[in-house]
């Protein structure tokens, strides 16, 4: 999976990367991507014609984005929780009416991997079949991944 080559070159310890310090504040980035315990962040770009529903887009630097504007973060409230074997699925919304955003935490519920999105609306769906997942917001965005997708 994408995280993995590259997670060996970021945070070793995933209790210190900062999508883990945001995770635990109740906050994500204001910014269309998915990110990893690890430190890896990716551009997510919502296409319903690409499987899944989304296409992943360049790697990023969240620390550096962070440092040039820290206040570019939202508050989330997570509205669903669905257990799965090994931890949780999670959906939400965030602090303004049109973000989303959805992941997996381990069973001590600390973060694996979330998704945000700006435009999705609130997800309020999760669909769970095996090893699939398929979270739908709002207003009809549709991803679908597995739900190991980033352990």
């Amino acid at each position: 999976m994408w995280w993995r080559q590259e997670a060996t070159e970021k945070v070793t310890d995933m209790a210190n990367s900062p999508i883990v310090a945001l995770w635990r504040e109740g906050k994500l980035p204001i910014e269309d991507a998915i990110h990893h315990a690890s430190g890896v962040s990716r551009e997510l770009d919502v296409n319903p014609e690409a499987p899944g529903g989304f296409e992943l887009g360049d790697e990023f630097d969240l620390a550096e984005m962070l440092a040039d504007d820290p206040g570019w973060v939202s508050d989330v409230d997570i509205t669903n929780e669905t257990p799965i074997p090994g931890g949780f699925l999670v959906r939400g919304e965030g602090s303004h009416g049109s973000e989303g955003f959805f992941g997996r935490l381990d069973a001590e519920r600390e973060l694996v991997w979330v998704a945000f999105l700006t435009e999705s609306n609130p997800f309020v769906e999760t669909t769970v079949n095996g090893d699939v997942a398929t979270f739908t917001s709002s207003s009809g965005v549709s991803i679908t991944v597995s739900t190991d997708w980033g352990s």
